[in-house]
């Protein structure tokens, strides 16, 4: 019985040995950064046209204007992680 108490525990306590990221898990985890980036690009640039459109102007002023926002805030989500990193 004091066997089954102790696997049981074991299971639930956190691992003392951490593994080290393999390769496929860092391409997943990096390439989910990329489409992170991609996504916010095309949700500022869309958000940009749509400004336009309601606007009725002859230049693409607010899909400039939000697609290079878009792109900042696409590079800071992918380096966030970099800058506030905690090494262990």
């Amino acid at each position: 019985m004091e066997k089954k108490k102790e696997s049981s525990n074991q299971s639930l306590s956190p691992k003392k040995n951490k593994r080290k990221d393999t390769g496929l898990n860092s391409f997943v985890h990096y390439s989910g950064m990329g489409f992170q980036m991609v996504a916010v690009i095309l949700l500022f640039y869309w958000a940009g046209s749509k400004l336009d459109e309601r606007s009725g102007n002859e230049k693409p002023v607010y899909t400039a204007i939000l697609t290079v926002l878009g792109v900042f805030a696409g590079l800071y989500i992918a380096i966030k992680p970099f800058i506030f990193r905690k090494d262990d």
